[in-house]
């Protein structure tokens, strides 16, 4: 291949994420793709999440933050990343090993692109065992919508363009710098391929804060997906 292979950044915001964080950066350093650099951003943990880090050496950059939550987190790692593209991942979720020199591959193919989506599966711990069954045959078993910040790869520049996570409820600012990007135009692509792996456990963030707040962001969502089927 003739062409410069682009930096990646890909950015691991953690709070308390002892128990998957080594299985989520060994799925980040089994990509296909070169070059990475990996940050892990702690957001004030008080487990053992930092020694789990230092176990990876040079492989990882760690930065460090009051717990302040993991937009803020995610806001630090944009500032410390070097690369042209960046991506993020959760410190409980996973990447498929292809998920990055796909994404590269779609923006080589289409160079206005300025943000790239891919589809992405839950699955269930152990210990959920009883959920997962009662979900069996539920939309939320099988694939699933390609937004999520886990799957998102971006263009450096887009974070100049569109701003950093900033402006949205606590838990959901990833949906409104989406919404906001869509809103000043943002070029967007999206990979049909189950590239990201969502881990549910009792811990989710999602099971913390429930709907509060999100109602506005869910209205805002369906707005843009109503334009996106009329355009």
């Amino acid at each position: 291949m003739s062409m410069k292979l682009s930096l990646i950044s890909c950015i691991v915001p953690v709070f308390n994420g002892e128990r998957y964080l080594r299985e989520t950066l060994d799925s980040i350093l089994a990509q296909t793709y070169r070059p990475l650099e990996v940050i892990v951003v702690d957001d004030g943990s008080t487990d053992g999440t930092a020694a789990v880090v230092t176990q990876y050496g040079a492989r990882v950059r760690y930065l460090s933050q009051p717990n302040s939550g993991p937009a803020t987190a995610r806001n630090l790692g944009l500032v410390a990343a070097l690369g042209e593209f960046t991506a993020f991942l959760d410190a409980d979720d996973l990447w498929h090993p292809e998920k990055i020199a796909r994404q590269i591959t779609r923006f080589h193919k289409r160079p206005e692109i300025e943000l790239c989506f891919t589809g992405f599966k839950n699955f269930w711990m152990p210990e959920l065992a009883e959920e997962e069954s009662r979900y069996q045959g539920h939309p939320l078993a099988g694939p699933q919508s390609a937004w999520s910040i886990c799957t998102l790869l971006a263009r450096r520049v887009a974070f100049e363009k569109f701003g950093n996570f900033h402006d949205g409820a606590r838990e959901f600012e990833n949906m409104t710098w989406f919404l906001r990007a869509v809103e000043q135009g943002a070029v967007i692509d999206v990979l049909s391929d189950l590239l990201m792996y969502r881990r549910l456990h009792p811990n989710n963030i999602s099971r913390q804060y429930g709907m509060n707040g999100f109602f506005p962001v869910l209205k805002a969502w369906r707005d843009y997906q109503r334009k996106r089927s009329d355009g």
